[in-house]
């Protein structure tokens, strides 16, 4: 069933739906908007200039050795 045929079903449920149901059905919706929202990283978007500057950064941090391996990680989070 697609989209379109979902919507019309959906409608036609809602329109002979009672109160308590319609309620119940909002409250559904509400909540899967807040899921939604919970998705997004907080701060403004990054731009693709800022994107490529902090990626040639990183690069530059790895050539020069600035990084820690997943053995030693696993060693260092042992003694926490």
């Amino acid at each position: 069933m697609g989209t379109a045929e979902l919507r019309k079903e959906v409608r036609s449920v809602i329109n002979k739906a009672d109160d308590k149901f319609l309620k119940k059905v909002l409250a559904l919706a509400k909540s899967h908007e807040d899921e939604e929202e919970d998705y997004t990283l907080p701060g403004p978007p990054m731009d693709v200039e800022t994107y490529r500057k902090r990626i040639k950064e990183a690069s530059a941090r790895v050539k020069a050795g600035e990084y820690i391996t997943q053995e030693d990680l696993e060693k260092e989070m042992e003694q926490w």
